[in-house]
């Protein structure tokens, strides 16, 4: 069993959680060339407009394809070993996008992006193991310091990009070298996630030996119905931010706003998205998750209409903005909530159903949405919102009472 003193402990959970951050960020920064870059690449290659989501489409299968398994291996061999691979196998799928494109070829860039995003997605449960190390108390605030990374990452995809043009000295020409940048970002995740020792795996075990779910206190809290509603809860945030960056911006457009204003919404609805994660991470820890995560569905439910109902530049940008704060506080609350309600050994697994159920919404609600505007209208983009945070919430609600959990309690572990 390992024993250390609390003051050596803090300063190993404190180096991880810097290691765990970095890996964030450069992991986002990676992530979001899909989205940036995608679309225009299917376009320079087909000419075809109707094919530009095809990357995000293929981002999304990708993830969803691995998501759970990769959950599954986390739990077997530990995190590091898992975050290590995906990095080092994630440099040569991001090597292979740069290689497809320079060659030309859109069905080897399609292949290149599924690989890219299946072989990276371990990278997106990084949380699991910020969680591992940290006792129920203190939960919100590390996902919430993890989450603040993409921040960061956010920034660099920018940067990488400008420095591919500057090389080879046109928007088109840079793309190959941005994405081989983006492979040397993800072969330097290789060395901090190896880093990663003793495992947080391991810490979890010994460390908080007797998690929540070990508990009979644990043990009636997964019997009322907060697992499927901290589920429901990332899935809906995930869906409903993914519905409002596919309608707004095409709304925007069509009311005149120029692409530039566009991407000024774009990147402040992505402040909001990553700024304030570490205190509305306090504040999942003080108030409770059930009530963050039952702010956070009205809050982005809400702001998701407004930004198609109001298509005025600062509306739109406002509750753009508001959507990005209602998903980091979602998914940082209920984040916390998984990791309250499962052991250390079985963590991994029940983020990657997580993870599964969010990437699904991710791929489903544009397309819903887009069929509900082009048949019903916004009345329809209403309805769908309205569900979406009405499931999770009675969810939610009905599992606490069940439970007779508090809403502003946390439990705690034994031996933490």
């Amino acid at each position: 069993m390992l024993r250390a003193p609390s003051t050596d402990l803090s300063r190993i959970v404190q180096r991880h959680m810097r290691l765990l951050a970095a890996a964030q960020a450069m992991s986002t920064a990676t992530f979001q060339l899909v989205p940036a870059l995608g679309g225009v690449m299917f376009l320079h290659l087909t000419g075809d407009v109707a094919l530009t989501g095809l990357a995000l489409s293929l981002s999304g299968l990708g993830q969803i394809l691995t998501a759970y398994p990769a959950g599954r291996l986390m739990d077997r061999v530990g995190r590091g070993p898992v975050f290590a691979a995906s990095g080092g196998a994630g440099a040569v799928a991001a090597g292979l996008v740069a290689w497809a494109f320079h060659a030309h070829s859109a069905w080897a860039v399609a292949a290149a992006i599924l690989l890219l995003s299946a072989v990276t997605a371990p990278l997106r449960q990084l949380s699991v193991a910020a969680a591992d190390m940290h006792p129920p108390e203190l939960r919100g605030r590390a996902v919430g310091f993890l989450f603040f990374g993409s921040a960061v990452g956010a920034l660099v995809a920018p940067v990488v990009s400008s420095a591919g043009t500057r090389v080879a000295g046109g928007d088109l020409a840079s793309i190959p070298w941005t994405w081989l940048a983006a492979a040397l970002l993800q072969v330097a995740i290789v060395p901090l996630m190896r880093g990663l020792r003793p495992d947080p795996l391991e810490l979890g075990r010994h460390v908080h030996a007797g998690s929540v779910a070990g508990t009979p206190a644990g043990r009636e809290l997964r019997g009322t119905g907060l697992m499927p509603a901290a589920v429901a809860t990332y899935a809906a945030q995930w869906g409903v931010m993914t519905l409002s960056m596919a309608l707004a911006p095409v709304v925007m457009r069509t009311h005149g706003h120029a692409v530039s204003d566009i991407v000024w919404a774009i990147a402040i609805h992505s402040v909001g998205m990553f700024a304030f994660s570490l205190p509305l991470g306090a504040l999942a820890d003080r108030v409770g998750r059930l009530p963050v995560m039952v702010g956070s569905l009205l809050v982005s439910g809400i702001s998701t209409y407004g930004s198609v109902a109001f298509p005025e530049f600062w509306s739109a940008t406002l509750f753009l903005f508001l959507v990005g704060v209602g998903w980091s506080a979602g998914v940082v609350a209920s984040t916390a909530l998984l990791s309250d309600l499962t052991s250390v050994g079985e963590r991994g697994r029940r983020f990657g159903i997580a993870e599964f159920a969010g990437r699904g919404a991710v791929l489903a609600y544009p397309v819903v949405g887009s069929l509900l505007v082009g048949r019903l209208g916004l009345a329809g983009v209403g309805v769908a919102l309205a569900l979406s945070v009405a499931v999770p919430a009675w969810l939610g609600v009905r599992g606490a009472g069940r439970g007779q959990h508090r809403w502003g309690s946390v439990p705690a572990e034994p031996g933490s």
